[in-house]
């Protein structure tokens, strides 16, 4: 007989969409990350904020949504 442990992750899951436009043409982009709270995934967003910034061959880039994935509780 086996036994299994199910620990309780306590962060939350996001999703963020951008839209970035580069020298090579536009794109819209999305993907999901995981957080402890919205204060962390405020700051997740910020790095990626800098991130964009710093590359050379993006010229304009916008957020345009980051929405708290909302997951069904245990049953």
């Amino acid at each position: 007989m086996s036994t299994v442990h199910i620990v309780p992750t306590t962060s939350l899951r996001f999703h963020l969409t951008l839209f970035v436009r580069t020298q090579l043409g536009e794109a819209e982009m999305s993907f999901d990350f995981e957080a402890e709270d919205n204060p962390a995934a405020g700051g997740k967003v910020l790095a990626i904020a800098y991130r964009l910034d710093a590359r050379p061959g993006v010229l304009d880039w916008q957020i345009l949504s980051v929405v708290q994935i909302r997951t069904a509780g245990p049953q």
